[in-house]
């Protein structure tokens, strides 16, 4: 409610370049009103994700967003063409995806036994909401830099006119590979390395630390070299077309190029915050979260002026960068174990591959698909980076592929001597 009625003053202190364009300012208005309640439902719904996966299940709550981005899809098709303005349609595609997810969470929480009870006191609350203070803060700390860098990419005389666009379209690249395996790790592990914390287990909860980060990094690192080879390829196939110019493709491959540049550095403090958070220390990641906003603020004032977007997209990387290596170090100190010495030889190896994947993409990309079509080439050009990237894996024997090839039963014999 509060969001709703306060909608005009957020606007201008989220994004102060608008102001100069009443049409621009007057249609972000409408759009942060409609969808401020997206708040209550998503809330609900990282509530019973919790609840869920401190059940051991995972499927369900995974699928909810791809059910949003169905729901979002389908408002393009359908709502998009009916209303003016069209981009009305998406917002309230939002809005209904977001309650469906919800609502495939709710049968599934009460068939295993969940009720609402109201209790004016319970030991749980007392202790969740000890730990919920400083997790609540350090989500204000990310935000906080969040809406610092929309303001200044809002900028246009700076940065350029569709900065903010730009860096939007770049983030969403590069969180589909954190998404899908760094978040998505860290979050599948915490119930075991909770477990483990809670029966004082540190030297399990070291070992699986370790395979959790050396299972992040074979997924990681690909991803990012193959972001940062193929940026403009993989934004212009994608988003040139209609209002998307060559202008807008440059300007946001560069930006991407730069985010992806800190994508192992975030995957790995995703990790390492959900360690401290199953050792029940929450303020750790917070301190130091915060110090690294305080960088990135530093350096996106810094960097604006020469690199304009790609200055700001940099600072954010070097910020995830000092706080992985912040929180690396944290948690050798708490656990009184190296955590950098048992992966480097496989960071190595995999970062080897990953060279190696991102020249043969690099190549076969000028040579053979820059002139076929955009559904033939980047599939193609994926589905080629990832059998490279596999193949050099093999040659260069990173044992992480021990577990893959377990899975699909073709596991070699120094895979699974080496993944032992």
């Amino acid at each position: 409610i509060a969001g709703v009625a306060a909608a005009p003053a957020i606007v201008r202190a989220t994004a102060p370049g608008f102001a100069a364009d009443p049409d621009k300012f007057a249609l972000t208005v409408t759009l942060t009103r409609v969808l401020f309640p997206l708040v209550l439902l998503i809330g609900l719904w990282a509530y019973y994700t919790g609840l869920l996966n401190s059940l051991q299940h995972f499927v369900a709550p995974a699928l909810g967003p791809a059910v949003l981005n169905v729901a979002m899809i389908a408002a393009i098709v359908w709502w998009v063409p009916r209303l003016e303005p069209g981009i009305l349609g998406l917002a309230v595609g939002v809005l209904v995806g977001a309650g469906v997810q919800l609502a495939m969470l709710i049968p599934l929480a009460r068939r295993r036994g969940f009720r609402w009870k109201w209790r004016w006191r319970h030991p749980g609350t007392t202790e969740v909401l000890n730990l919920l203070g400083p997790r609540t803060a350090g989500a204000g700390v990310y935000q906080a830099s969040v809406v610092i860098h929309t303001a200044l990419a809002s900028l246009g005389t700076i940065v350029g006119e569709g900065a903010v666009a730009a860096l939007y379209f770049a983030n969403r690249l590069v969180q589909l590979p954190l998404a899908l395996f760094g978040t998505a790790s860290a979050q599948a592990s915490l119930p075991s390395l909770s477990e483990q914390a809670a029966h004082g287990d540190l030297r399990g909860f070291h070992d699986t630390l370790v395979g959790l980060i050396r299972l992040v990094g074979f997924v990681i690192v690909p991803s990012t070299i193959g972001l940062m080879v193929l940026a403009g390829p993989i934004v212009e196939r994608l988003f040139e077309r209609g209002a998307f110019t060559p202008a807008a493709t440059v300007m946001t491959s560069g930006a991407l190029l730069y985010y992806a540049l800190g994508l192992p550095a975030y995957a790995l403090s995703k990790v390492l915050s959900g360690a401290f958070y199953a050792l029940k220390d929450t303020r750790t990641p917070v301190r130091l979260a915060a110090e690294a906003v305080a960088v990135n603020i530093l350096l996106s004032v810094l960097l604006i002026w020469p690199l304009r977007v790609n200055g700001l997209a940099l600072a954010a990387s070097l910020a995830n960068g000092l706080n992985a290596w912040r929180l690396l170090r944290a948690m050798e100190r708490r656990l009184q174990e190296p955590l950098l010495v048992p992966v480097r030889q496989s960071v190595v190896r995999v970062a080897a591959a990953s060279a190696l994947m991102g020249l043969g993409c690099w190549v076969l990309w000028h040579a053979a698909l820059a002139s076929l079509r955009t559904w033939v080439s980047l599939p193609v050009l994926v589905l080629s980076g990832v059998a490279l990237f596999l193949l050099a894996a093999a040659a260069l024997r990173v044992a992480e592929l021990s577990l893959i090839s377990r899975w699909l039963n073709v596991a070699p014999r120094w895979a699974l001597s080496e993944g032992e």
